[in-house]
């Protein structure tokens, strides 16, 4: 079996790297290439730059919760989208989104992304039995699939139009969800849930469920305690 040529992509600034990314990337997997995307420079460390539109302008907007945090959150779906010319170019198969929170326990490799993730369908995503919405801090999109491009491109349209500001709420986990949805309902498109069937877990925290032993997404004030206390893995 020829396992498909894949690419790890993530993004922070460099607040965050100083904060926490400078401890957790080197964590990362050393035999996958990484994409690493920011707003400004971070010293010590190649990177892409991130589009400044959508920040610029709309950053003048008041922010009452996350919820309704487009800019900060729409920073995801930017480095997503402008990775995929490079995937073209470089010739990848699939590419991984990982939150760069993220601090891996094991090195894994492409082989144990393609036991555990990989889908034929368009995305594999951490859906969340009783949550309003998936975690969307592991994403696997197959770029074989002839789908993906345009789904990608079709979330990244809303924060790009400013359609974003239309909908119920507008951070990334409910407009993955919502045009994952629409494409699923409207038009039959498949996606892969890697939470399917796993009861309601503590916190939300699905991926420390499903692979914590592999690494622990230290979301929120997880990262000042250096590890999840849902993660049996990690522990400080």
């Amino acid at each position: 079996m020829t396992l498909p040529k894949t690419c790890i992509v993530t993004c922070l600034n460099s607040k965050l790297y100083r904060e926490y990314g400078h401890k957790t990337l080197p964590t990362f997997p050393s035999n996958i290439h990484k994409f690493i995307w920011s707003e400004d420079t971070i010293d010590g460390l190649d990177t892409q730059q991130l589009d400044p539109l959508f920040y610029n302008r709309n950053k003048h907007r008041t922010v009452t919760s996350y919820k309704h945090d487009a800019v900060r959150f729409h920073w995801k779906v930017n480095a997503i989208y402008h990775t995929l010319p490079h995937t073209q170019w470089f010739g990848y198969d699939t590419m991984i989104w990982v939150d760069a929170d993220t601090l891996f326990l094991k090195d894994i490799d492409t082989t144990w992304f393609y036991e555990n993730t990989h889908t034929d369908n368009i995305m594999s995503y951490l859906g969340r039995k009783d949550y309003y919405y998936s975690e969307c801090s592991l994403l696997y999109f197959n770029l074989r699939n002839k789908h993906t491009e345009q789904y990608i491109k079709e979330v990244w349209d809303y924060y790009a139009t400013n359609e974003v500001y239309k909908l119920q709420e507008w951070h990334d986990s409910y407009i993955w969800d919502y045009v994952r949805q629409k494409q699923e309902l409207e038009h039959n498109k498949k996606f892969r849930d890697l939470g399917d069937g796993i009861p309601k877990v503590p916190g939300g925290h699905i991926s420390s469920h499903l692979y914590g032993e592999y690494f622990d997404h230290m979301k929120g004030n997880r990262k000042v305690a250096g590890s999840s206390p849902e993660n049996k893995y990690n522990k400080q």
